[in-house]
């Protein structure tokens, strides 16, 4: 659905953008501009396609998850946020830990990029515990990257769930101002949505500029 939405919305390009398309570029060049340039440097334009994608794909599928589709047993299983489940988050952070990988050797070559896991600079004997603590910090940003947009995604849609329960819980007569707050919340979630996106695209061109560069 998000390839078939690019394509009928790139299929009229033009030298004067306007209406989706006009849209659409400034996302593309924010994010290389601003996001992949200033953290990747040189070589940004090699991965600023997978952050492009990283970042419409979850902004697509965030926004996917406020659609208000009810289930339907047995005939349609309903709209949920795809950002909320952990096995999607983990496979997206594994895609740029990959990627991050892979730019720091291309960068520094095998033997170099895999050598800053050896500490430098303090005695032989901290070692021991120096290099297990290097090991265990290449596995925390995709950590990072997969609690963050699960658990922001996830917690809006509690917050949602628990202020329209309370017209079961306690009274129906709570319901207009359970319903106003719920409706704020959503549109919260609707900046979240982008800002999500955002931080994830974002750190993922972090991580790969920091491979960049030996120190």
């Amino acid at each position: 659905m998000l390839l078939i939405i690019l394509g009928l919305v790139t299929r009229k390009r033009a030298l004067v953008p306007k209406g989706g398309y006009s849209l659409l570029e400034v996302f593309v060049l924010f994010i290389r501009d601003e996001i992949s340039v200033k953290n990747i440097g040189h070589h940004a334009d090699q991965y600023t396609g997978y952050l492009c994608s990283a970042f419409f794909f979850i902004l697509f599928m965030n926004l996917c998850g406020l659609l208000p589709v009810p289930a339907i047993a047995g005939v349609f299983p309903g709209v949920s946020t795809a950002t909320g489940n952990l096995s999607v988050t983990i496979v997206l952070a594994l895609f740029t830990f990959a990627l991050t990988q892979i730019a720091g050797m291309r960068a520094q070559g095998a033997w170099g990029y895999w050598a800053h896991l050896v500490p430098s600079g303090v005695p032989k004997a901290l070692w021991v515990i120096m290099l297990p603590i290097e090991i265990f910090g290449l596995f925390t940003k995709p950590f990072a990257l997969t609690v963050r947009l699960f658990a922001n995604m996830v917690a809006g849609h509690i917050v949602i769930f628990f202020l329209i329960s309370l017209t079961v819980i306690i009274s129906v007569a709570v319901a207009p101002v359970a319903v106003a707050f719920a409706l704020g919340i959503f549109l919260l979630e609707l900046f979240v949505a982008l800002v999500q996106a955002y931080v994830f695209t974002m750190l993922s061109a972090l991580f790969i500029g920091m491979t960049q560069h030996a120190h």
